[in-house]
């Protein structure tokens, strides 16, 4: 069984550039034993007027490993 988080990451509205470096962010997060399972970003119908585009970067770990390091835990569209 696994843990899933969702990290969402914003776009610049102007230049469509991503606020924050996807890579540092999957690196960060691998660091802390969590496993990049996909990359989404949603085709809003109208994205201007929905707060822009995001980039959805999926992650996962499992619960044995979840429980054992829960300092982990930042509150960022966690699913179970």
């Amino acid at each position: 069984m696994y843990k899933y988080k969702i990290v969402r990451i914003k776009h610049s509205v102007w230049t469509g550039k991503p606020e924050e470096d996807m890579y540092e962010t999957i690196n960060d997060y691998a660091e802390d034993g969590w496993r990049l399972v996909q990359v989404l970003q949603p085709n809003y119908h109208n994205w201007s007027m929905s707060g822009g585009m995001k980039t959805e970067l999926i992650f996962e770990k499992t619960v044995e490993e979840y429980m054992k390091d829960r300092r982990n835990y930042r509150n960022v569209g966690e699913l179970v």
